[in-house]
């Protein structure tokens, strides 16, 4: 998840979002079976008119809306990025080395020098490994994918117009879901998971889930880094925050991973936010403040469309937009996931988001 997202006919003026959830169609209008896999986002990153319903007819010949993973300034960002761990790979090699080198010429006793010796050349090995297959994909990624053509995952399906007004709860709707491409997913997809590792290490990534030491953590970290989201947190568990803080305040931490600043966490309370611009349109949204000063913004502009979860791995919202104080956001603000759950099983019925094969 959190795959970024970019619309090929909004290329040119830099819309970027992020993917926050798959699932299966299960069965298409007519009621046969499907076997499409689908991914939800934001409406606004996935149209230039967000006042129109958009669906796709599915007729023969009709033209589709096409979906880019990462635009052209995210996917330079990953190519400087990969540049930047081969060379931060290529001088621990050389460290790992001389420190060998050093070792070996040091009298030490036979059992302990050996010792050392292999531990830093296991070191010098897996950096090496490390270099050769980011190596690897810094040349897939300027053979291939620099084409913009060859990073279209899908095309939009379905995005109705952004709405606040549909029913007396006052819930944002702004989605847009891509049906996905077979060739691009159908190998290596798993389902709805999160990937923790990169940012932050096991214990931290604890210690944000659960602040206070009064609250015995629940929360597993994975084997494998790949934290599973299942289920949601319904309304009248949006209004019980069932833990407290590090200023022993009811509240959830939640957590959302999204193209633009990757794995961040936050603070979300059990009341929600009223909202009203300046044309009087009025909404109730789920509100996350940033988890502190020292920790950052929990959204940036091309989060949009990310899945924001608790510790349990369910889904608390979609996040959909954030309120700018200064050069940061100090509110971030999404539509709550039973709602958007609820509006895309009344467009595709049979929708499950629980499935962890593409072709199940």
């Amino acid at each position: 998840l959190g795959i970024p997202l970019a619309v090929e006919a909004l290329a040119n003026v830099d819309v970027q979002g992020s993917l926050g959830l798959f699932f299966h169609e299960g069965k298409d209008r007519r009621g046969k079976k499907s076997t499409r896999v689908m991914a939800l986002t934001n409406k606004h990153i996935t149209s230039s008119d967000t006042t129109q319903d958009y669906e796709y007819s599915g007729r023969s010949g009709a033209p589709q809306q096409f979906i880019r993973n990462c635009g052209s300034r995210r996917f330079q960002q990953i190519v400087n990025e990969t540049r930047a761990l081969i060379a931060t790979k290529l001088g621990d090699t050389k460290l790992f080395a001389e420190q060998l080198a050093e070792m070996l010429a040091k009298p030490k006793s036979e059992d302990e020098a050996e010792a050392e010796a292999d531990e830093e050349d296991l070191e010098r090995k897996q950096a090496e490994k490390d270099v050769v297959k980011l190596g690897d994909f810094l040349q897939l990624l300027n053979s291939t994918w620099s084409d913009a053509y060859q990073r279209i995952i899908g095309f939009l399906d379905w995005a109705p117009k952004i709405a606040n007004d549909l029913d007396h709860r006052r819930y944002t709707r702004d989605i847009g879901v891509i049906a996905l491409d077979d060739d691009k997913f159908k190998d290596n997809f798993q389902g709805n998971f999160v990937y923790l590792a990169g940012k932050y290490i096991r214990d931290e990534i604890t210690s944000f889930f659960y602040p206070n030491a009064a609250n015995p953590p629940s929360f597993k970290y994975p084997n494998d880094h790949l934290f599973r989201l299942l289920g949601c947190v319904d309304a009248a568990g949006l209004a019980a925050p069932y833990f407290m803080d590090d200023n022993n305040n009811a509240c959830f931490i939640v957590a959302k991973d999204g193209q633009s600043t990757d794995l961040t966490f936050g603070r979300f309370s059990e009341l929600e936010a009223y909202t009203c611009d300046e044309f009087e349109h009025d909404s109730w949204e789920v509100a996350v403040l940033n988890f502190s000063k020292n920790h950052g913004n929990f959204s940036g502009k091309g989060d949009s469309g990310a899945a924001i979860f608790n510790a349990e791995g369910k889904l608390v919202a979609i996040l959909h937009s954030g309120m700018p104080r200064g050069m940061s956001n100090h509110v971030t603000f999404g539509t709550p996931g039973h709602y958007v759950v609820e509006l895309v099983k009344a467009q595709y019925p049979h929708a499950d988001f629980d499935c962890l094969k593409f072709d199940a």
